[in-house]
């Protein structure tokens, strides 16, 4: 019989692999494994005097949750920059003396970069270029919108990107511009926001320069830690550039990788992993290569996903399509015959359905067991879209977290028909679709628990209830947000579930989750994560 490095005990275990087991009792561990799951007296039998016994007094035992979609390269560079979310500020005056003191910190010509900006938990009106002139006419100013699909920047900003009263919208992008005066506002929407920050999707070299090695490092591990703290033992990190793979394979190398990463390549950087003979699942259980991501459209919370029919604030018209259909359909066909997996990223219905023609034409050209292409978020669905996913065996990633974070805002862009089928885990199950769990971080919070009562409850923040059919029962949420989000990285046989034999990923929550009110989810504490065996967390 082997003996245990360390023993969780006197809780109640949820393997997500069967339907309940109300009298599991505790978890045994050996090196990086669950050596056995048993009930109360059986511990005995695996407890030797070297031990690590872990008493979670009556807490839930749970595999450690799984972000099949966020962004742990973007928020290791936003914890360097300013924090201008509405947990943070409240009026624009605060943000406009947060650039102001930031000026007189760092030398003429820096940047001053801010994120996390919700324009519409504000003051119900845009920040603009005029709003930052006021504060920065010596410092270039950029300030990421919360959905990272757009931001403002001042009139040096747009000085320094090469943008002025002639320049044309890019294809894919837009240049905001005042409605009486038709000159630039400063707001820079999808492919003309890109280049200035995100090295994944802009063209070219990004117009704001990039962070060190070393401050990049103390990102890194700066979210880990919150990420730990949430439950959170696995990530597939959504836009991971060669880049950022060189900075996760450092820390790995020097055993200070806290979580495990499934990196999501970027297009533009597909050529480099081919010609590398790279695939998709090369690399080990800490880290490796996952699909080869792309955008077909904006975002469903910044009113840019392209759409079917119009958004209800008909100024917005159908959103924004940042690749035509020729373009998409033979991105799939090539990364398809390449052998990747693909993760596409497509809200609207008319997006999806767009990416949905690419995949068909693919598969009947290249026909492929077992390729597990996904569709990122994946927000508005039809019968028809729910008829030809399943068809193809494709993976949704829908936000789990949207509903609570973002809820108040869709019946007024969207209406309410369009609610009843927006952020569809139900419909998705029902019409045996593989889910996983995602926030799409930072765009939404992190807290897997959040995700999952925001599932659970389909109620927003302030109180709105979205979509009433899609609430998915506790169990439901749970799997989609463990053994579905793995899942989705080829890896099922090896986390997801509670099993022996399987890595000891896993998080105890302080209370019996199955008896907490859905509405008091997200105010469960979690008292312990574990990664491989190791106690990365502890309350």
């Amino acid at each position: 019989m082997f003996k245990a490095d360390s023993i969780l005990l006197n809780g109640k275990v949820i393997t997500v692999e069967g339907q309940g087991e109300p009298d599991l009792y505790f978890v045994a561990v050996k090196g990086d494994e669950i050596l056995h799951i048993g009930r109360k007296g059986e511990e005995k039998e695996f407890a030797s005097p070297h031990t690590e016994i872990f008493d979670v007094k009556g807490g839930t035992i749970l595999p450690g949750f799984i972000d099949a979609h966020l962004h742990l390269s973007v928020m290791a560079e936003m914890a360097m920059q300013l924090d201008v979310s509405p947990e943070v500020v409240s009026s624009f005056e605060e943000i406009k003396q947060m650039v102001k003191e930031e000026g007189h910190k760092i030398p003429e010509g820096q940047w001053i970069r801010a994120a996390g900006y919700d324009d519409t938990k504000l003051e119900g009106k845009p920040l603009t270029r005029r709003d930052l002139d006021e504060v920065a006419l010596r410092h270039p100013v950029f300030i990421t919108h919360v959905t990272t699909h757009w931001g403002v920047t001042n009139s040096l900003g747009l000085s320094m990107g090469g943008l002025h009263e002639s320049t044309e919208d890019p294809p894919g992008g837009s240049l905001g511009r005042d409605p009486a005066s038709h000159q630039l506002n400063g707001i820079l929407y999808e492919n003309a926001a890109f280049p200035y920050y995100f090295e994944a999707l802009s063209p070219g070299e990004v117009i704001i320069p990039p962070f060190s090695r070393q401050e990049l490092y103390r990102g890194v591990l700066k979210v880990c830690e919150k990420y730990l703290k949430a439950g959170i033992t696995s990530i597939h990190d959504a836009l991971t550039t060669p880049r950022f793979f060189e900075i996760y394979q450092d820390l790995r190398n020097m055993k200070k990788l806290p979580l495990r990463v499934y990196g999501l390549v970027p297009c533009k950087f597909f050529p480099l992993f081919r010609d590398c003979g790279l695939r998709t699942r090369f690399g080990d259980k800490w880290l490796s290569l996952g699909a080869i991501k792309f955008i077909t459209d904006g975002a469903i919370a910044g009113r840019t996903a392209y759409l079917k029919e119009p958004y209800e604030v008909t100024e917005l018209g159908s959103g924004i399509l940042l690749l035509n259909e020729g373009e998409t359909r033979e991105m799939i066909l090539e990364y398809h015959e390449a052998g990747f997996q693909i993760a596409v990223h497509a809200n609207g219905d008319r997006a999806i359905e767009i990416v949905l023609d690419g995949f068909e034409a693919a598969l009947r050209k290249f026909p492929r067991e077992n390729q597990r292409h996904r569709i990122e978020h994946c927000s508005l669905v039809t019968d028809e879209i729910l008829t030809r996913m399943k068809a193809m065996n494709l993976i949704a990633v829908p936000f789990a977290s949207y509903v609570w974070h973002h809820g108040e805002k869709i019946l007024p862009f969207y209406g309410e028909a369009r609610a009843e089928r927006i952020f569809p885990h139900k419909s998705f199950l029902n019409a045996g679709i593989r889910v996983a769990g995602s926030t799409d971080n930072p765009c939404a919070p992190y807290d897997p628990l959040l995700g999952i009562q925001s599932c659970v409850t389909r109620r927003s923040k302030d109180g709105t209830l979205l979509g009433e059919i899609q609430k998915l029962t506790l169990m439901e949420a749970l799997k989609i947000y463990t053994l579905g989000s793995a899942y989705a990285s080829f890896e099922e046989d090896r986390k997801g579930s509670l099993k022996p034999g399987k890595l000891a990923d896993m998080v105890v929550l302080k209370e019996d989750i199955t008896k907490v009110s859905p509405d008091e989810i997200k105010d469960i504490s979690i008292s312990l994560t574990m990664v491989g065996g190791d106690v990365k967390y502890h309350a």
